[in-house]
């Protein structure tokens, strides 16, 4: 059992463990209902897949970037995953900080979104606007994007690198959607509570809503 948790590639039992732990995360704090938000959900949980089949399973990056550099230590040593690091000429030291401040923004990120989602379940499908959603319209996409920055961090493969800016795009424009419904719904007390929040982060004075 103690190996199913080894740090290493070829560990396909924790790979699967985190792919499924995250799919979990990923359809119950961003609640897809209709059928863009399910296909958008779907890409979320590609990347998720993309993300750990690499880290754990098979590393084909890391095999390029072998080929590409002519050191084979790159697929051979787990820890040079943290790509960014050694790519930038940082050492072990630098991915260490990469591992660090990723892993942060991670935790960060998915207590957001954890957070934001309870609001919401509370809620029962009446308008937030304490809390987290005092400041800010959207804190799960918030801790969404986060985790997303952070992973791309700690541990950059090319398909997660690729699918990084389509997923920021594919939420952002969900955001969108919700916010004009959202208006149609409530009316001027949604228009209100728009002009003194922002988007995805607190609004700073005379800021646009973002």
């Amino acid at each position: 059992m103690e190996q199913w948790f080894e740090i290493k590639y070829g560990n396909w039992p924790l790979t699967i463990f985190y792919i499924l732990m995250l799919s979990v995360f990923i359809y119950g704090v961003l609640r897809p209902r209709t059928k863009i938000e399910w296909r958008s959900a779907g890409v979320a949980q590609a990347f998720v897949m993309a993300l750990y089949a690499e880290m754990y399973g098979l590393p084909l990056t890391m095999y390029i970037l072998s080929w590409w550099t002519g050191k084979v230590v790159w697929h051979e040593e787990h820890f040079r995953g943290h790509a960014w690091s050694y790519l930038l000429g940082w050492g072990e030291t630098g991915a260490v900080i990469m591992d660090v401040l990723g892993q942060a923004l991670i935790v960060l990120g998915a207590t957001l979104a954890l957070i934001g989602w309870r609001q919401i379940h509370r809620s029962k499908g009446g308008m937030v606007t304490t809390g987290l959603y005092r400041k800010i319209r959207h804190p799960q996409y918030t801790g969404f994007f986060l985790f997303l920055t952070g992973s791309l961090i700690n541990w950059p493969t090319l398909p997660t690198v690729i699918m990084y800016p389509v997923l920021i795009w594919v939420y952002y424009r969900l955001a969108k959607r919700e916010e004009q419904e959202t208006l149609e719904r409530c009316g001027t007390g949604y228009l209100n509570y728009k002009t003194s929040s922002g988007m995805f982060f607190p609004r700073l004075k005379n800021s646009p809503s973002i």
